[in-house]
């Protein structure tokens, strides 16, 4: 088990957002120690990895509480659910690197633009 601070520094995640995220009850059956201090067993920290990750994405913090509030008691369903947040995030990160790459295919021309431009005068 490691300690909030240990985890900040393991994940370069500030205690703060760690705390937000426990609040927001999007890391399930977080235990504590005798004095009330959270304490992360590795499944715990691989929960706080997988969010930094989906957040690196740009999911919502509402689409991160919705697929782990999601009912556990009907896997079926909440397997569909949780496949269906992630699938439009994928399709929202394609759009995305799409936009990205037209815009960087438009830099490049600049640059040889000018490049040449340069060598000309």
């Amino acid at each position: 088990m490691k300690t909030i601070k240990q985890v900040s520094e393991q994940l370069s995640m500030p205690v703060a957002t760690i705390r937000y995220y426990d609040k927001l009850g999007l890391v399930p059956q977080l235990q504590r120690d005798k004095n009330g201090y959270r304490q992360f067993s590795e499944k715990d920290i691989y929960t706080l990895e997988m969010i930094q990750c989906f957040r690196a994405t740009g999911m919502s913090v509402e689409d991160l509480i919705n697929i782990f509030s999601l009912d556990i008691n009907d896997p079926i369903l909440s397997l569909n659910q949780r496949q269906k947040i992630i699938s439009k995030q994928r399709e929202k990160l394609l759009k995305q690197r799409k936009q990205i790459d037209d815009a960087l295919a438009l830099v490049d021309y600049k640059l040889k633009r000018y490049t040449e431009m340069h060598q000309q005068s």
